[in-house]
């Protein structure tokens, strides 16, 4: 039997119902609607970083070196170790074995590579460690400008923990890298790359910690832009690093904050409209430190000019429009009608003189 809900019950839920959209619209709606109506934005002092997220791929100059018979491994040196070229690094006691070689998928990828050894003493300089992922070969310094992006991402960079106590001859026992310069390859969308060029200075975020590097080569691919990154720092992931999350920082500023629709050009400068103690806009210059597609840091207080002037320019806690448009087309009128005002003045003169002028002949 259904039960037949009263008048007063069936009022009492209409208007829970009608509060709970009230509450949402107070919560979620009315913010970004009265910020349209909001007129000015006040200054304050912040932090901006510029920067654009990819994945990157580890491009270094590596040797494997490889069992050159089964037995008892030791390692006499410890993983993340620099070495020496010559350096030994492990040895093997030598014992009879009639097993297969393990890690064949790894070795097969590194089939006819030059960077394969089988002696136990470094072949390069750099850093020793236990891990490989077959991609010593294809990765590579020559290989950077070479290599087709198709192929790059769809690669699986799984990798193999060589620590064990035996190894089977034809194995690989152990992993060189190179630390002294290396490489990161990714891809980036045409507008980033506006910004970039070859040389520039930027701040690479990894998994393991941010490192200092700079652009090696920007070529266009397709509607994306092929980036090699160059490195000659020490990163503590970098033998086992090869496709990773990497954030591409290109400026990372502090200043005074302002969303860039706050900015206009007049007079062939930049600047903003700041309220004063009168409550009227004033145009003031502005120096743009640092800019993404939404805002921009700004120079506090005072800057010096292309010229050598010194500018007075806003500072913390001041109010500017959002919306300038309308303040500075009234700024250029006033201008256009003072030019005009002096002009008419200056012709008013030139005739008062020519009649004194012809009084006195």
């Amino acid at each position: 039997m259904k039960t037949k809900l009263s008048r007063r019950t069936k009022r009492a839920i209409c208007i829970y119902i009608a509060a709970l959209l009230i509450l949402y619209i107070v919560v979620q709606v009315l913010p970004k609607v009265t910020d349209i109506f909001e007129t000015t934005q006040v200054l304050e002092p912040g932090n901006l970083k510029i920067s654009y997220d990819t994945t990157g791929y580890f491009v270094k100059e590596e040797s494997v070196g490889i069992a050159a018979e089964s037995g008892e491994i030791q390692c006499l040196v410890s993983t993340g170790t620099a070495v020496k070229k010559g350096h030994k690094v492990i040895s093997i006691e030598a014992e009879s074995s009639d097993d297969e070689p393990r890690f064949s998928k790894y070795t097969e990828r590194l089939e006819g590579y030059s960077g394969l050894t089988s002696e136990y003493e470094a072949a390069i300089s750099g850093i020793f460690s236990l891990t490989i992922d077959g991609y010593e070969d294809y990765l590579t310094p020559d290989n950077v400008d070479k290599v087709k992006r198709e192929t790059v991402e769809s690669l699986s960079y799984d990798s193999a923990d060589l620590k064990r106590d035996s190894a089977i001859k034809g194995e690989p026992i152990y992993k060189i890298t190179m630390d002294d310069y290396w490489y990161i390859l990714c891809w980036v969308d045409a507008d980033t790359a506006e910004s970039y060029y070859e040389g520039q200075s930027i701040t690479v975020e990894l998994p393991e910690g941010s490192i200092d590097a700079s652009i090696y080569s920007l070529k266009e691919e397709d509607e994306d832009y092929r980036v090699v990154i160059y490195a000659n720092v020490y990163y503590e992931a970098l033998c086992e690093s090869r496709a990773e999350k990497i954030s591409i920082i290109t400026s990372d500023k502090e200043g005074l904050i302002v969303n860039n629709n706050c900015i206009v050009d007049k007079d062939g400068y930049k600047g903003v409209y700041v309220k004063n103690k009168n409550g009227n806009y004033v145009f003031k210059r502005v120096q743009i430190i640092s800019s993404n597609s939404k805002q921009s840091v700004l120079t506090d207080s005072t800057f010096t000019d292309e010229d050598g002037n010194q500018v007075y320019t806003v500072n913390v806690y001041d109010e500017v429009l959002k919306h300038p448009a309308s303040a500075l087309a009234k700024d250029l009128a006033e201008e256009e009608e003072e030019e005009e005002s002096d002009d008419d003045s200056g012709e008013s003169d030139e005739s008062s003189d020519e009649s004194e002028s012809d009084k006195s002949e």
